[in-house]
């Protein structure tokens, strides 16, 4: 689920970091992986707003 919501992110913002979402607005942003990709620096949270990071973007080309 984590990588589905870096994808989704990644999709949102045309590969570029720090483009900052509502978290609800994010496909695939459950709870679960949100947490999950903050604790692996894959996106970044701060309230109620998400954003990829770099380390994100990377695994997300990287993935696909």
């Amino acid at each position: 689920m984590a990588l589905h919501l870096v994808h989704a992110l990644d999709d949102a913002s045309n590969g570029r970091p720090m483009q900052w979402r509502k978290i609800e607005q994010v496909d695939g942003a459950t709870a679960d992986a949100v947490e999950f990709a903050a604790e692996h620096g894959w996106v970044q949270v701060e309230g109620g707003y998400i954003a990829l990071t770099e380390a994100g973007g990377i695994l997300a080309k990287g993935s696909r």
